[in-house]
């Protein structure tokens, strides 16, 4: 083995909020990286159905570290468990002659062909995915899951974990402890940055872009319009804050994203008198200065595996009111309880009524949650990342 440790990440195509720590592991003089990518799609257009939009995303996503698309990679049109199928991973991963292969999930057959490969030729395995125990399933899937899962688990030297429910996934399915190695995920830091450095000019533009008033209390919902992330629950909740008394009149739902419900949406807003401002999609490059022109994020999914825009959220220094399926929950992740999120019953537009109303009213709530997300923020830095993945690359070498 040379003084560099070659690392190889299998992964299904280019992920906005992973190359952030590509980038940041390529500039480690110890570490060798190469990216393999199953599919070029993020780097080309798409049609995304969720979102019923096509989508073309305005960020630079290859560039800082060193990749290869497999042969295949541009016949693949979806991600999915046997559309990503590529034959080319053994061949690529003999050429490069990894000391360390890391894989993104096991919801395709590349990284099944990448963890064969890896085996047969007894290179260490590291496992990253977002799964969690929070979603209820039936008893049967329960047990299958368990022994298959289990199973599946023991192959890997190694797992990074994105917080306290990932980690209490795999430690459910029998993995140690001393395999677990905490890898928050990355945002663009620079970008964020960028923003929270302009906040008070850019929300005040950024206002006047959408026509959101500037008195408004903005109550931010970031992701699709589909009825899985319970978009209607936020509209719900501001129509019962509001008739409890005028003086939320000012009280506004900003949503940026697109998708089936928008319709409906826009419908009951017209029809309950509601400031509820559609925004459509929003590019990453635009994205930070949305967080910047908000109060407070909600994010009342039905089932979330992690909640990235709470992620990014914090780095604007918003508060949080989540719902208790959102994976990103825990006391060492991005929403914390009692310190910079209210969690509330997926569902229970009351509570998440209550939740708004709170916060609304409490300016000093207001600004410590802030405080606190700012602060959680910076210590789930890229840097955190990095040094987790390095124990975990150190450990199974």
């Amino acid at each position: 083995m040379s003084d560099r440790i070659r690392v190889a990440i299998v992964v299904s195509h280019p992920i906005q909020h992973f190359v952030h720590l590509y980038r940041a592991l390529a500039k480690v003089p110890t570490i060798d990286l190469l990216v393999i990518f199953a599919a070029d799609i993020g780097v080309r257009k798409y049609f995304d159905k969720d979102m019923n939009v096509e989508i073309a995303w305005e960020t630079d996503l290859l560039s800082g570290y060193n990749s290869v698309f497999l042969p295949e990679s541009s016949s693949i049109q979806r991600t999915g468990f046997w559309t990503l199928n590529n034959p080319s991973i053994a061949a690529a991963l003999g050429t490069f002659r990894p000391d360390v292969v890391q894989l993104h999930g096991y919801g395709h057959v590349t990284v099944f062909r990448a963890l064969l490969w890896s085996k047969l030729y007894g290179v260490p395995l590291l496992l990253w995915s977002d799964s969690s125990l929070l979603f209820q399933r039936s008893l049967f899937k329960r047990v299958a899951k368990k022994i298959v899962i289990t199973l599946l688990m023991s192959l890997f030297n190694g797992v990074l974990t994105t917080g306290s429910n990932n980690a209490a996934y795999y430690l459910n399915y029998g993995v140690p402890r001393r395999k677990l190695f905490r890898c928050p995920f990355t945002v663009d830091e620079t970008h964020f940055a960028m923003a929270r450095a302009s906040i008070g000019t850019k929300r005040i533009k950024m206002r006047r872009t959408y026509g959101v008033p500037e008195n408004a209390f903005l109550v931010l919902f970031v992701g699709k319009l589909m009825p899985l992330k319970r978009p209607q629950d936020v509209l719900h909740a501001l129509l019962k804050t509001t008739s409890r008394s005028s003086e939320w009149s000012n009280l506004t739902v900003f949503f940026a994203g697109d998708g089936r419900l928008k319709a409906d949406l826009e419908e009951y807003s017209v029809n309950n008198n509601l400031q509820a401002i559609f925004g459509g999609f929003i590019n990453v490059n635009i994205l930070p200065y949305i967080y910047a022109m908000a109060d407070l994020l909600v994010f009342p999914s039905d089932r979330e595996a992690y909640g990235l825009s709470a992620r990014e959220a914090i780095c604007l220094g918003l508060p949080l009111i989540v719902s208790d399926q959102i994976g990103c929950i825990g006391a060492d992740d991005a929403a914390r309880p009692q310190e910079n999120a209210i969690v509330y019953p997926a569902g229970d537009v009351d509570a998440l009524s209550e939740a708004i109303e709170l916060l609304a009213i409490d300016a000093g709530l207001l600004r410590s949650m802030g405080a606190a997300s700012l602060r959680i923020a910076e210590e789930l830095n890229v840097d955190s990342s990095v040094n987790g993945f390095l124990d975990a690359v150190r450990t199974v070498v």
